[in-house]
């Protein structure tokens, strides 16, 4: 006969699996249902706890990526912004404050110039490739070769390149808003206009017309003299 059956005000020696520590305790029904609960809602805690402790790590990993990538685009306009002002000076152009006020530098790398730029000096191909847009008139009369010229995607106003003596290398903007004048080409030999706008002509003297009306076929859009 069990301990139990031979003394009834005595309760079982249990051992409940569930709950270490409660050692030979009785639990009626009620109780350990509810500590059932308070284990399964501090369980549910802890995975909630470290959730958040991984989502709050992720988040200062991501914010700190993103500092540092602002600073890497700072330092790179930084430095963008400081070969300007050398080219600048070299070609007597303004100085530092000149610069802040004409040109801006945005994000990407690419530079924006909203002045005219008269580089008549330029006698070797020296034009920044990160300015990508000049707002006015763009002059460099005073280059021969365009080989090795890199020139901005879009001048507002005119392009003036009078002392080309060959189109060869040259690229061209996509978009001129006025004139392009390369009055020292002697052949059409070279010179590609696909894909450009001008606004408004293509200044051709020196070129045969046989050439320049093979142009003018070629380019129907274009305003070829």
């Amino acid at each position: 006969m069990s301990e139990f059956l031979a003394n009834p005000f005595i309760a079982p020696k249990t051992e409940n699996p569930n709950f270490p520590g409660l050692g030979n305790k009785f639990l009626l029904a009620k109780d350990a249902k509810r500590y059932e609960d308070l284990l399964g809602k501090e369980e549910i805690q802890n995975d909630q706890d470290k959730k958040n402790s991984s989502i709050s790590t992720d988040l200062d990993v991501a914010l700190k990526n993103e500092e540092m990538e602002k600073l890497k685009k700072t330092n790179e306009i930084r430095e963008i912004s400081k070969q300007i002002i050398a080219w600048a000076e070299k070609y007597n152009l303004g100085d530092k404050v000149w610069v802040e006020k004409n040109f801006e530098f945005n994000n990407d790398g690419s530079v924006i110039c909203n002045t005219s730029l008269y580089l008549d000096s330029m006698i070797e191909p020296d034009f920044p490739k990160s300015i990508k847009r000049v707002n006015g008139v763009l002059s460099i009369d005073g280059l021969a070769s365009a080989k090795g010229l890199n020139l901005p995607d879009i001048v507002s106003v005119s392009l003036f390149l009078n002392c080309l003596t060959s189109a060869k290398g040259l690229n061209l903007p996509k978009e001129i808003g006025g004139d392009i004048f390369l009055g020292s080409l002697i052949s059409a030999e070279g010179l590609n206009l696909t894909g450009i706008e001008v606004g408004g002509y293509i200044f051709l003297h020196k070129v045969p017309d046989g050439e320049k009306n093979k142009l003018s076929k070629k380019y129907p859009d274009l305003n070829i003299v």
